[in-house]
């Protein structure tokens, strides 16, 4: 999914939520829910570098979705987080490799170890 898609799809299924009084706080709501995954991310990692195991996807891709939900949520009326993640992968690593794969339909991660 686009990540401009994806925005355009969080705002309009939030927008049906506004009776929660919660949800009327679009920036600050969908940052405590984002603080919320990425504590879970974190409890996840940590239960598996204790245990001495790889960490598994069923523990965390919910909320790493969620953060990716979140965010686009958070950037509304803000930015466009399709041409902010261009820029700033731009930014981060100029070059793209020349061997780059990009995952199509059905693809299975490898996560690493812990």
């Amino acid at each position: 999914m686009e990540i401009r898609k994806l925005q355009d799809e969080v705002n309009a299924r939030w927008a049906s939520q506004d009776t929660n009084l919660c949800h009327r706080s679009d920036t600050n709501h969908a940052l405590v829910h984002m603080m919320k995954a990425l504590g879970k991310v974190a409890s996840a990692t940590n239960d598996a570098e204790h245990e001495k195991r790889a960490l598994r996807a069923d523990e965390v891709e919910k909320y790493l979705a969620d953060l990716i939900i979140c965010a686009t949520r958070f950037a509304n009326g803000i930015t466009d987080l399709d041409a902010a993640c261009a820029a700033r992968l731009a930014e981060k690593f100029p070059t793209a490799p020349k061997n780059l794969r990009v995952p199509r339909e059905g693809f299975e991660p490898t996560l690493p170890s812990v």
